[in-house]
């Protein structure tokens, strides 16, 4: 991924793995050691007035679309984290392990992560 594709994750929608649209990006957060996106927040509720944060993780970028492998429902229910600071350690934490996200972190050496 570029620099100029960062920009890009700012106009794209997240979809569920069963293809359906969950919301546009609101933001963008990038691991603090590798300067890599690692999450997005999703606007979700009424007018988008919600966001919710997604892990970056196995997800599938391509032509505007973020497609990653959970649904809605899931990404709705994510625990509420506030999207306007900065994500710190422990609320990383709890929400990789929401995800279900455990063999390792991403962002660390996620070339090289089991992707069973």
């Amino acid at each position: 991924m570029t620099d100029d594709s960062y920009d890009d994750l700012y106009n794209s929608d997240v979809v569920d793995r069963d293809g359906k649209k969950i919301g546009g990006v609101g933001q963008v957060y990038l691991d603090d050691r590798t300067g890599r996106p690692t999450w997005v927040t999703v606007k979700t509720g009424l007018f988008g007035t919600k966001e919710n944060f997604v892990p970056l993780f196995k997800a599938e970028i391509d032509d505007g679309q973020i497609h990653v492998p959970y649904t809605e429902s899931t990404v709705k229910d994510a625990p509420t984290v506030d999207p306007d600071r900065h994500l710190d350690s422990d609320e990383e934490a709890d929400l990789y392990k929401y995800y279900g996200i455990t063999a390792q972190r991403p962002g660390k050496d996620d070339e090289d992560a089991d992707t069973d």
